[in-house]
């Protein structure tokens, strides 16, 4: 704008020169009035635009502050998508190390429950139900269970004892897996019947007395 207020001052000079110089010649001297005005408007205009007036260095101000909070809204919006994108991935890592880490629980005490009941019989685990199911094949517990079953009025102390070993157990799977798991036995040669169940260490099933 002040190139153009120098400008349209110096074109006023010419014009306005021109003019008084036509005037006394008797010559065209309208047509350079009429450039001497519109001079003096563009030179007017260029003046009240100079940023060194009050009016303007405020609306100046004010258009470099609207600039900075729309910059600043674009960095924080930027930010925040940012912030939401690693948040996400953030989580699903998390819920993986979580499914590998119940995972590779899962596999342990089942190994280690194998380990234990070998004598006993097999033991399986079922990832869907989150239920370990141990199947008697040892001639001896097998031979026990079936007396229990046949007669549990007279053995209502090993009824007790089972039942008691089985709750140990399965508040043993909450304890070191997580709530929800449950542990059964089934009923020798019948992989369909359960013998006694527990979720939690609460008996769900107990068909010892039956």
């Amino acid at each position: 704008m002040l190139f153009l207020a120098i400008i349209g001052l110096i074109v006023f000079l010419l014009a306005l020169f021109s003019v008084i110089s036509a005037r006394q010649n008797g010559g065209g001297w309208k047509f350079l009035t009429g450039v001497a005005v519109v001079s003096v408007l563009v030179t007017g205009y260029a003046i009240i635009k100079l940023p060194y007036w009050p009016y303007n260095q405020s609306a100046t101000s004010t258009a470099k502050k609207t600039t900075s909070s729309t910059a600043s809204s674009s960095v924080k919006s930027s930010s925040s998508a940012k912030l939401g994108s690693s948040q996400a991935i953030f989580n699903e890592d998390s819920q993986k190390r979580t499914a590998a880490t119940t995972k590779l629980k899962e596999e342990n005490i089942l190994k280690q429950l194998q380990t234990n009941y070998k004598d006993i019989g097999t033991v399986a685990f079922d990832k869907k139900t989150k239920t370990f199911t141990i199947t008697p094949t040892g001639k001896k517990y097998v031979k026990s269970l079936k007396i229990i079953k046949a007669h549990p009025d007279d053995n209502q102390k090993a009824i007790t004892t089972i039942t008691s070993n089985f709750k140990s157990l399965s508040k043993s799977l909450k304890k070191n897996l997580a709530a929800g798991y449950t542990i059964r036995l089934l009923e020798p040669g019948k992989t369909d019947r359960t013998l006694i169940s527990l979720k939690d260490g609460n008996v769900i099933t107990n068909n010892l007395n039956k």
